[in-house]
Parts: C-alpha cells; structure tokens; sequence
C-alpha cells in the first residue's frame, strides 16, 4: 500500500501544482469606474479605450517606446499621393476574424461607413472620421484598398489607431450598408428615403452591443467573457488566435490567460485590497495612498511603485451657452470665467488631493507635448481680484444676501449654480468641495452635484449643465483640436461641452489640421492655445501624474506615457 499512497500523494501534489499555476496566471487590475459601455464605435470612456487596446486591432498602432506609428492589420504604413489624399494599405495574409474568416478589405470599409453614418450614434468622434470621402477596393485583391481624403490632414494616418475594425458579416448581417455610398450615408436627405438604413442603426445603436459579451466582437486576442456590472469586467485569452505568430508585437501578446478588471472606486478599500494582495496592477489610486504605500517598506518587497508623467489633463468647464432658462446666463462673459479661475485654489488643491505630484496646465494640451505655448502665464489664485472683475462685470450683491446677482435679459439672476462631477470619484468630490467654498468667499453660491456616467456624460453632450468638473485622456500624436473646440461640435453635441468657437477659432483648427509643416503648425498650435487663454471656457487645472503600482509577481513591465501607461496584456507571470 505505501507505494501506492507514495504515488497518489504525488499525484494529488502534481495536480494541486498544475491548478496552482493556471488559476495563478490570472491578472487582477484595479478600476476606479467601469466604462459607460463597449459599444464598438460609440462611447467615450478612458477605460473602453484601454479594453479595445486588448479585445479589437487596428489598422495601425502606437508604438509605445519611441511614440512612432506602428502597422497592425496592415503591412505597412501607407503609401501616400504626392497630393496627400490617396492612402495605399494591404492588410495581412492569415488574419482571421473569430469565426475563422478572413479580415479584408471589405470589413475596413464598412467599418468607416458605419463610424460616418449619420444614424449612428458617435457624436464626439464624428470630426475624425468627416476628411474619408471614400474607401476604394482592390477588385484583384481582398487586402488591398485606397482610402481616399477630402484633404490633407496632419492626423490622415494617426487616426486610425483610435479605432477598432469591424466585422461587417457580425454588425451588418444584411449588407444594408454596403449597398450605399459614404457620401450617401451621410446626406440626411438621402436618408430620409432610406428606412433600412434607419433599421439597421437602431439595432447597431442598441444596448446589445454596448452591455452583452456575447455581442461583443473584435480581432484582438482577448474576448469580454463576463461583465458584471459594478463589480468586474472579465477578459479570457482567445485559444488558437491568429496574434499568436506575431509575439514580437506588444498588440498581438496575451500572456496573462485571464485579466480581471475589478471595481473599486472607494480608495480606502482598494488600499487594503493592494495591501491583502487581492490586486495586481493599479494606475488610479489616489495620491495619499500611493504616498502611504510608497512608505511601506513590506509592501514594497512585493510591489513596484513608480510615478509616470501622462498627456493627461484635469479641467473645470462653464457653459458658454446657456439656454437662459433651466441653466442662467452666467458664464457668457470671459471676464467672469476669469474670475472663477483666480478663485480656484491651484495650490492647496496640489497639495491635498495630489500630494503636490501634479504640475499646472494651461490651456488644452499637454505640457509633455512639444507645441505647448510656454509663453502663457497660469491664472492666479487670487480672490480679491476676483472679486473686483465681477464687479465690474456687473455681478454684485444688490439684496444683502451674501450671494452675487445681477440683472440679465429682464431677470434679476443669481450667481449660483450645480457643479457636475461623476460620482463615487473622491478625489473630484474634494476638488468641488474646494472650489464651493472658495468661490463662496466671493459671494458665489455653487453646489455639487454627483452624477452616474451616463448621466453626467448626457448633461455634458446636451449642454445641461452650468459646471462641470472632468478630465481629457490626450496622446503623443499632433493634436486635432476639432473634437473639443470646433464649434460644429457643440452644435451636434460632440464633446465641445462648453460652446466655445467662432468663425476665425474654427478656421485656425481647420488650419492646423491641414498644416503638414511641423514648424508652422506648432505656430498655429500656440496662438490656438493663446486664443483658449483669453476666453477661458475652462478652468485648466493639471496635468494629472499616473501612479503605477505592479505586483512583483509580474515580469516584463514597460511604463509608458501614453495611455494607459502599462500595457496589461504585455505583463508576464514570473516563473
């Protein structure tokens, strides 16, 4: 009987072994919120983008060492006209979709006639894809076609790595697209004759593909399997996937069998999930914890700490055009929104919410970037010079109520309002709270207003706010400013949440976009930011510092800072 009993305890040591290193090779990520959905073009999220990074492939990518574009789908990067507008792509041989057909050419264009439809619902990412005029097959060859631009464009190839590839034969089963034109996609008169259009973006706009795994479909290596809401996001490494010939590239590796996106957005608990081991990787801790483990010499045995520099940047943003009504004309003025800059207190700000980690920004973009205008002053905390502009603008307090007013259009109007923030993020409540009560030292009344994403995120999009409190993710690629500050952006409901623009601000963005020089462009590029500087739509706050916390279990860690400044699927389970 020993010898038996030696061979099963050695049996049941092996198994307990081999179970031990498969669960093992599961990668826990911390999440401070949960994307609003994964709808494969609609949607704005940080953290949408980040999963897309691992669950779709893009025509081309970023590479993260040296910030240079990199082929992804395609060979090469693209051959371009002497006139700058046909661009020459040839995808791969062997790239399958998961149901084992192949990626063509055919799944490129429908995926620009689904991103330009008029019916789809992508406001905020409309400006990008607007220069296509058109998307030309090779009639000889599946992999081969021409994209062909209105005009040239500084970001004609970059933007493609914002954007997933679509699998025609999974979102457009009847091929309702492919029987129109781009150019007829997008004439809202030709539409109204064409009901099935209008059909089939009801079903691609519908909650099925934003919410539910088992319509969730992309190229990449990895597949959302699990997401369940409030708690975590589960993605599982595609078996026998097509990336695996190509580990050399950092888009096509899944090392980790499973990555668990795991909600957390109370700070103290994920503190003491970090401390317990529960989580592997976390870029969002607050900064006092990151301070508080970064002392922490036992934690620091099993965990890598590092402060990264990001294009990131915070904001506070004033509705610039108030319907006068639900919303008061409060912020029309550029004094004003002066004043509610000087009365935002950068440094103590610095100092309790980011450990005095962050540096200040100026206007929108980044000061990692190359084009930052250098020669911009940051506003001064300064509350008695605050207010004085407001008195002169006309805003005093004419009842003795402590609160400012003002007569607009026929009505006594007060200066009080909601600042709007996403709820369950602490550090942006303690921001608002700063901001309350400094502005109320000037005789302003602004209460916070938490809101779900979706909620926040509508208010935004649909100028139903007076402030609100946010965050722009930026890149290393040259800025398009289009997105945020062309006016058509507000008057669709993009993400020009303020109603900033004007002819000549629209024709300075149209201008820097077609600008191919560097030199000239990075001159455009200062006197937009010069000219954001003098109106003030935002209260510009900092540009935020990534605090990457890696469990030492894990190997083959690269920081980076470009979003989202580790790359998960990357990370190697140590032997």
């Amino acid at each position: 009987m020993k010898p038996v009993l030696y061979f099963l305890s050695v049996l049941l040591i092996a198994l307990s072994s081999s179970c031990k290193k498969t669960q093992s090779n599961v990668l826990v990520v911390h999440l401070m919120s949960e994307p609003e959905d994964m709808h494969p073009t609609n949607g704005a999220s940080a953290v949408r983008a980040e999963i897309n990074l691992y669950t779709n492939l893009s025509l081309l990518r970023v590479n993260y060492k040296t910030g240079e574009l990199l082929p992804c789908l395609v060979k090469a990067l693209p051959v371009v006209s002497l006139d700058g507008l046909n661009y020459n792509y040839e995808l791969k041989n062997n790239m399958t979709w998961d149901d084992g057909t192949p990626i063509t050419a055919r799944d490129i264009l429908f995926t620009a006639k689904a991103s330009k439809c008029l019916y789809t619902n992508n406001p905020g990412f409309k400006p990008y894809w607007e220069n296509i005029l058109d998307i030309e097959e090779d009639p000889n060859d599946i992999r081969k076609f021409t994209v062909i631009m209105k005009r040239p464009y500084i970001l004609n190839t970059w933007f493609w790595t914002d954007f997933p590839i679509l699998q025609e034969a999974f979102y457009d089963k009847s091929k309702t697209l492919s029987k129109y034109k781009n150019a007829q996609l997008t004439d809202s008169v030709f539409l109204q004759t064409k009901p099935d259009v209008k059909k089939w973006a009801d079903e691609f706009n519908s909650s099925k593909y934003s919410t539910d795994p088992q319509f969730m479909n992309g190229g990449g290596p990895y597949k959302i399997t699990k997401w369940d809401k409030g708690v975590s996001i589960t993605l599982e490494k595609k078996k026998d996937h097509w990336s695996g010939n190509c580990k050399n590239d950092w888009y096509c590796q899944a090392n980790p069998d499973k990555i668990i996106l795991k909600l957390n957005s109370n700070n103290a608990s994920a503190l003491l999930e970090l401390k317990n081991g529960l989580i592997d990787v976390s870029t969002v801790i607050d900064y006092a914890s990151f301070s508080e483990l970064s002392k922490d010499e036992n934690f620091k045995k099993n965990y890598l700490l590092k402060l990264a520099d990001t294009y990131n940047y915070t904001y506070v943003a004033m509705n610039m055009k108030p319907d006068g009504q639900k919303h008061k004309k409060l912020f029309t003025d550029p004094d004003v929104r002066k004043a509610m800059a000087m009365l935002t207190p950068y440094e103590q700000i610095n100092k309790t919410l980011y450990e005095n980690h962050n540096k200040r920004v100026i206007g929108p973009i980044s000061p990692n970037k190359p084009d930052f205008n250098t020669a911009l002053s940051p506003i001064a905390f300064d509350v008695e010079a605050a207010k004085d502009i407001l008195d002169e603008a006309g805003w005093t307090d004419t009842d003795n109520d402590n609160i400012r007013d003002k007569m607009v259009d026929g009505e006594k109007v007060k200066m009080e309002f909601n600042i709007n923030f996403i709820k369950g993020s602490k550090v942006w409540e303690d921001l608002g709270k700063q901001l309350s009560e400094s502005m109320g030292k000037a005789g302003i009344y602004a209460m916070l207003n938490p809101l779900d994403y979706n909620g926040f995120f509508g208010a935004a999009t649909g100028h139903d706010f007076d402030m609100i409190i946010g965050a722009w993710q930026s890149s290393a690629p040259p800025e398009d400013f289009s997105q945020l500050w062309h006016s058509s952006s507000w008057t669709n409901h993009g993400l020009n949440f303020t109603g900033f623009g004007t002819p000549q601000s629209d024709a300075l963005i149209d201008s820097i976009n077609t600008c191919i020089n560097e030199p000239k462009r990075i001159e455009l590029s200062k006197r937009f930011q010069q000219l954001v500087y003098d109106e003030q739509p935002y209260i510009f706050m900092f540009t935020q510092t990534r605090r990457v916390i890696v469990s030492k279990k894990w190997d083959n860690l690269e920081i980076y800072t470009e979003y989202p400044g580790v790359l998960l699927n990357t990370l190697k389970l140590k032997d």
